[in-house]
């Protein structure tokens, strides 16, 4: 289990969705970094094998809401 305290940007949830390839659990809450692009990449990198995707953030809009149709549960 990782912890950032600082939260996370984009760029660094983008690397972790390229890198960890057996991830099913991902918590985006309350990172105003992260914004619908960024949750669009993992949800199409790990959206089939992701059991738990957090989300909130006041950077996000229907957009990254929607697009969760496209994950496996």
């Amino acid at each position: 289990m990782f912890s950032f305290e600082q939260g996370l940007s984009g760029k660094t949830v983008r690397l972790i969705a390229d890198s960890c390839q057996d991830l099913r659990k991902l918590s985006l809450i309350e990172d105003r970094r992260i914004d619908d692009d960024d949750v669009v990449y993992v949800i199409n990198k790990l959206g089939k094998q992701l059991k738990t995707l957090a989300l909130s953030g006041t950077n996000l809009t229907d957009v990254a809401y929607l697009y969760l149709k496209n994950c496996a549960r």
